[in-house]
């Protein structure tokens, strides 16, 4: 619950950092998207996640070479959740990363309104796991009672990721994209997405 309740806080400060944006030049985007995550722990469920985040578009025609390309500096913010049960234990496990990156995209000339990007970014992670030990009891009398621990720890690393997004109109468009999280406790996430542009 308090890595969800960050989730919102770091949601809340990427969209004043997305608003101070638009207020300059330049392609600006908001995206909101929703997919799986595989388990940073091997003995966990694929979970389930969810991302929020903005860009501007800060420099257009980045490679002579190629016509219409662009560097975005953007921020995100994601929330992602795993649970297991093994042994009478039930584990569940959040992750708040907030990264800090910038794509590169280039437009597919084969197909109009494509573009594919690549990007690189800094993730700060925040994240939290809870255990719920079994009642034990002997000859019908409970001995030890259930109880719940949980940890919560703070963690840096970086995240590499490719993606396409398709334009519907001029302002909305939908994409995809795979990110690998090489952190402690490394996880890959896929994630379908919805945006808008400005």
């Amino acid at each position: 619950m308090k890595c969800f309740r960050l989730a919102m806080i770091s949601m809340l400060l990427v969209l004043g950092l997305a608003a101070s944006a638009f207020a300059a030049k330049g392609d600006k985007e908001v995206d909101f998207s929703l997919g799986f995550a595989t388990a940073p722990y091997g003995s966990y469920d694929t979970g389930w996640g969810l991302n929020f985040g903005g860009g501007y578009e800060f420099l257009d025609s980045f490679t002579p070479s190629i016509a219409g390309d662009t560097l975005q500096l953007r921020g995100d913010v994601g929330y992602h959740s795993w649970s297991a049960s093994q042994d009478g234990f039930d584990v569940s496990a959040s992750r708040v990363p907030v990264t800090v990156s910038c794509r590169y995209y280039f437009p597919i000339k084969q197909v109009k309104n494509l573009r594919v990007f690549g990007q690189a970014g800094l993730e700060v992670s925040f994240d939290e796991v809870e255990a719920s030990t079994p009642a034990v009891f002997f000859g019908g009398t409970l001995v030890v009672p259930s109880q719940k621990v949980s940890a919560s720890e703070t963690k840096v690393g970086v995240t590499p990721g490719v993606g396409v997004e398709y334009l519907l109109n001029k302002q909305i468009f939908v994409g995809a994209e795979m990110k690998e999280h090489i952190i402690s406790d490394a996880y890959f996430t896929m994630q379908g997405s919805v945006g808008f542009r400005f």
